[in-house]
């Protein structure tokens, strides 16, 4: 089962702009953080999109929602603090110069590692990412990379939103240009188990998914949303 919930700061601006972030809480596990996510969308020298939403989503959530420190963090926020010799105004451009490539994704793999003991043979922890330069990262034989579009993608085919397009569509009208990369991969170890370990209760759809997220009633081949579970792989 999926035990531990890792979104990087990419798939929680979409959420927050499609209004959805409630979509994660299903999920039947610990969501972490990273210190770096936290400071790239909250305390950044420039405002994220619906900041005021990812900020009331995570303080909201008391313990089901952890910030973990990482060793990113600290070097990011030894970046930040140079900041403090630049004039305000100044600050914005400054930081995008500055700022440690792929800093929030390292952050990630960092907490990967530092977790990497506490996932067993039946636990996996799964990485929500939409940054393309994940796909090359290394996370152990015990996570799993889901993109967000994959993850809508995931959630259609098991009728808990109606349309994956629809709500990439939500987002793009709120100014956002998140991109439909299909990308689902587990590492050698990684479990299958994604329905079980998310909680479709109080959902109004008519059939409730098989072990697998499908409908008992769909054909797989017929439907364009469960092209996900095809498309997924191992790592070797």
């Amino acid at each position: 089962m999926i035990s531990v919930v890792m979104p990087d700061s990419g798939p929680l601006i979409s959420l927050a702009l499609a209004g959805r972030l409630d979509l994660l809480d299903r999920f039947n596990s610990q969501i972490l953080i990273t210190d770096v996510v936290k400071i790239e969308l909250l305390e950044a020298p420039f405002q994220t999109p619906d900041q005021e939403a990812i900020s009331k989503w995570i303080d909201s959530r008391g313990n089901r929602i952890r910030v973990v420190e990482t060793v990113s963090g600290g070097l990011m926020r030894k970046t930040l603090e140079l900041l403090d010799y630049v004039p305000e105004e100044e600050r914005r451009r400054h930081y995008r110069e500055i700022r440690i490539r792929d800093v929030g994704e390292s952050s990630i793999r960092d907490l990967a590692d530092e977790i990497r003991g506490g996932l067993t043979r039946d636990s996996t922890g799964l990485v929500l990412f939409e940054d393309r330069r994940v796909m090359k990262m290394d996370f152990g034989p015990h996570v799993r990379r889901m993109s967000t579009w994959s993850f809508a993608l995931a959630l259609e085919a098991m009728q808990v939103i109606p349309s994956a397009e629809g709500m990439f569509n939500q987002i793009g009208r709120a100014g956002r240009s998140a991109g439909r990369l299909a990308f689902d991969r587990k590492g050698a170890e990684a479990k299958e188990d994604f329905a079980g370990s998310y909680d479709l209760s109080g959902l109004d759809a008519p059939d409730r998914p098989d072990q697998h997220g499908i409908s008992t009633e769909d054909n797989e081949s017929d439907n364009a949303s469960a092209e996900w579970l095809k498309g997924s792989e191992s790592d070797n």
